[in-house]
């Protein structure tokens, strides 16, 4: 009789030390079982950012601040994964993770970025506040320029616009861009684009529209602007099994190096723009600094107008500039000297490199180009392989 007293006085002991319903709150318990799954895999394997508090329940501030972090989770389950941690239950993770102030709430963003704890004051705000910055975001800006492009490519996986006047993208909106990623193509357009409001005949903000290629008539969500019933409306069109499908992030509606005439090449846009583009000649300005003499670049703007009206001529000529301060194993590569030149690249397995010498105007370098073609032009090789370009992160 007393052995089963004493089970019971435990047992409620231990109910009564959990600030979480597991019954009631969407906060997930993660322990010594789970932790590895519920963080570290999940940190590996998608772009979802994980808040986990920890705690003791002995701590003095956990108790009162848990009905909070309850209607925090309420409100943004879905944007984040929201967790909690008991350090007397699962002493070890806590030892592991090195955590040893309580409370703690620690931001897992995907890896490789590092956890970070929440150091300001006891605050829902300031929580969000941190998490927030690490949120990925898979959503585009449409213009009138590339709405096109982000409507027809990839047609069997469904277009989400949302038309808003205010800046920046929406917490809840990146989240579902990250939730529907591979599914559903997720863009935004601002309400300066009065051709595109036209277009869609959208008389009042914010508007979210889900467009599919196939259908003549966009569908346009009614409901209220919160992560559930706008997942609940998406989910119902986003197609599970998509041929071709893939985050808004690798269309081309995101290059913009796609969209110009004279784009800059760099680590991002060298593949598309001339190092992967068969049987081009890369006309190449090179430039001491960031920003390119905009007369220099109106001119192989004309040039570029000049020859794609005589493709069939068998040489293809794409027009570009290239930065070589910040490029410096291209300038060393291809003798660049201080001033703004041309140089004509070929970036096949010969990889060769042709400098044109004289006016930097649209006569003098159509010469050089017309050279090139009548096969007058002499090249100096380039060796086996191309210089590295500068990393630039995403």
């Amino acid at each position: 009789m007393k052995t089963s007293i004493l089970v019971v006085i435990l047992f409620s002991f231990t109910l009564a030390k959990q600030l979480y319903d597991v019954k009631k709150s969407y906060v997930t318990p993660v322990n010594e079982i789970n932790f590895e799954k519920q963080i570290n895999k999940i940190r590996q394997t998608t772009k979802y950012v994980t808040i986990v508090h920890f705690y003791k329940y002995s701590d003095g501030e956990s108790r009162s601040f848990a009905s909070k972090y309850d209607e925090f989770t309420n409100e943004y389950k879905g944007i984040f994964r929201i967790a909690s941690c008991d350090c007397d239950e699962a002493e070890k993770i806590c030892q592991k993770e090195s955590v040893s102030k309580f409370p703690t709430f620690r931001v897992y963003p995907p890896y490789p970025v590092p956890a970070v704890d929440y150091e300001g004051p006891l605050e829902i705000d300031g929580i969000l506040k941190l998490a927030t910055k690490y949120i990925h975001n898979n959503v585009i800006e449409i213009t009138e320029t590339n709405i096109n492009t982000f409507i027809n490519e990839n047609p069997t996986v469904p277009k989400v616009v949302l038309f808003s006047e205010k800046k920046g993208f929406p917490l809840v909106y990146k989240g579902l861009s990250v939730e529907f990623e591979k599914k559903l193509s997720f863009g935004i357009v601002r309400s300066s684009e009065k051709a595109l409001l036209d277009r869609y005949n959208i008389k009042a903000f914010p508007q979210l529209l889900l467009i599919k290629a196939n259908e003549k008539k966009p569908y346009a969500y009614k409901g209220e602007y919160k992560f559930k019933p706008m997942f609940d409306f998406l989910n119902v069109h986003s197609e599970v099994f998509v041929p071709g499908g893939g985050s808004s992030a690798d269309s081309a509606a995101t290059k913009e190096w796609m969209m110009q005439v004279v784009p800059q090449l760099h680590q991002r846009s060298a593949n598309d723009i001339c190092l992967k583009v068969e049987g081009v000649i890369c006309v190449i300005l090179m430039n001491n600094g960031d920003k390119p003499n905009n007369e220099l670049v109106d001119e192989l703007k004309k040039l570029n107008q000049q020859y794609e009206r005589h493709i069939n001529r068998g040489t293809v000529f794409k027009f570009m500039w290239l930065d070589v301060k910040t490029e410096s194993k291209w300038g060393q590569a291809l003798e660049f000297q201080g001033e703004p030149k041309i140089v004509l690249l070929n970036p096949s397995k010969r990889k060769r490199f042709a400098i044109h010498d004289g006016e930097m105007t649209f006569e003098a370098i159509q010469r050089t180009l017309e050279k090139l073609i009548s096969g007058d032009l002499k090249f100096k090789n380039l060796g086996e392989s191309l210089p590295d370009f500068v990393k630039i992160d995403l």
